[in-house]
């Protein structure tokens, strides 16, 4: 079931509520192995894309947004492989930042019993959840600073938001 792209940059918006008044998350995208980075939503109206691929000055592109900032497909697939060299975790490009894979959790959704894959990534003190629904379809959050108690929160709300993916079919 391939995303209504139309619909994502509304519902990460929404989900994620990015204007409120002290947002735990700086950004969001969603990312498919299928259409690579499809949307994206940052907080206050901010262009997200600017975090995740496709600088910010560029709103009359169509997603998908393939650009050389784009995610790589098989950075991304390698994220989820677990086992590599502890040396050298996977690593993800996203808009000139090199993220390194910190945490690699499988979790059970309490809601549906669905199985959520779950990785930290972190490049330098930022920090940002990746999280991936049975169907491929993946979450990624930016933590907004290194305060431990916002990225506990963007953690919930990753979880939050891949459990609303998997009860839409996702």
């Amino acid at each position: 079931m391939p995303p209504v792209t139309e619909q994502w940059e509304d519902i990460l918006s929404t989900r994620f509520a990015l204007g409120g008044s002290h947002p735990a998350v700086r950004a969001v995208a969603a990312f498919s192995a299928e259409s690579g980075l499809f949307a994206t939503a940052g907080r206050e109206g901010e262009d997200g894309r600017q975090f995740f691929g496709g600088g910010a000055g560029q709103g009359d592109r169509q997603p998908p947004f393939e650009t050389d900032h784009s995610p790589d497909r098989a950075e991304m697939a390698a994220l989820w492989t677990a086992g590599e060299d502890p040396v050298r975790p996977p690593t993800l490009r996203l808009a000139g930042a090199e993220w390194r894979r910190e945490e690699l959790d499988r979790i059970t959704d309490a809601v549906t019993g669905t199985e959520l894959d779950l990785a930290l990534l972190r490049d330098g003190n930022r920090v940002m959840w990746v999280a991936r629904t049975g169907r491929g379809i993946c979450v990624l959050v930016l933590v907004d600073g290194d305060d431990e108690g916002h990225a506990a929160e963007a953690r919930s709300l990753t979880l939050d938001f891949d459990s609303f993916l998997v009860g839409q079919g996702y």
